[in-house]
């Protein structure tokens, strides 16, 4: 799964900057891999609801995961901008939800 995500992060500014185009590029190729007799096409939403249900696809969290922990290693494998912002967020959430500042109120 790294060198997946790290090949798709490494290919494409694209996969760097969102995780849903990351995760449908994935998940699109979960599906050709099941049906790689098939025609993809053919693959309705609820077959793919499905596959994801059962867990025949790659898990949202752990590829993403892997994409952070990648562009915190990489910075080649980032892009700037949307990493920054990223990190902006990641401060908020945590001093909204520090223990420290639970007993503050917040707007």
């Amino acid at each position: 799964m790294r060198n997946r995500v790290k090949k798709l992060l490494a290919e494409n500014v694209k996969y760097q900057k969102s995780d849903l185009t990351l995760m449908a590029r994935i998940w699109f190729d979960d599906l050709k891999a099941i049906h790689y007799t098939g025609d993809i096409e053919a693959v309705t939403a609820v077959h793919f609801l499905n596959y994801l249900v059962d867990g025949h696809l790659t898990h949202w969290e752990s590829a993403t995961r892997i994409r952070r922990k990648l562009q915190a290693k990489h910075k080649e494998l980032r892009d700037e901008e949307t990493y920054k912002g990223r990190k902006e967020e990641e401060a908020k959430w945590k001093d909204r939800f520090s223990p420290m500042s639970m007993n503050e109120p917040h707007l």
